[in-house]
């Protein structure tokens, strides 16, 4: 996982306008979002089971996320790599799905790892954040 100083970091957001501008740009809300902080992921590269995300922490300020008007400001952006198993996976009971290698179950090979070629990730992961930074404000 690396940081990356970002010009979004203290911005501003109202979650449903935000969500709805971002999809477009392949941004997603992570599913384990908590009413007062979560991360919109974006797929920065994927290949035989290696996956580069960058990750956009927010922090709720005023409202609760299950609302649009919930008022989010983002933290420190995050690269992070998962590595996931793309065979057979002997050690599940799933039948047919599992002997094909897609189930979904199965544990990352190395969820969190050493990312490679830094300067060239950060750079990719800037040029995501440029893509929606008009969807983000100084102070709302």
């Amino acid at each position: 996982m690396l940081s990356i100083p970002s010009e979004i970091e203290g911005k501003r957001a109202f979650y449903g306008d935000f969500c709805r501008n971002v999809e477009k740009e392949g941004f997603h809300i992570c599913g384990s979002w908590e009413y007062y902080t979560a991360f919109f992921d974006s797929i920065l590269y994927q290949h035989e089971g290696i996956t580069i995300y960058l990750r956009l922490p927010v922090r709720v300020i005023e409202g609760r996320l299950d609302r649009d008007d919930a008022l989010m400001e983002f933290e420190r952006p995050l690269l992070i790599k998962h590595i996931v198993h793309t065979g057979i996976d002997d050690d599940t009971d799933f039948g047919s799905l599992a002997a094909v290698g897609l189930n979904q179950f199965q544990k990352p090979v190395d969820p969190d790892d050493r990312i490679e070629q830094e300067g060239k990730w950060r750079q990719a992961g800037e040029q995501a954040i440029g893509r929606i930074r008009e969807y983000v404000h100084e102070k709302i």
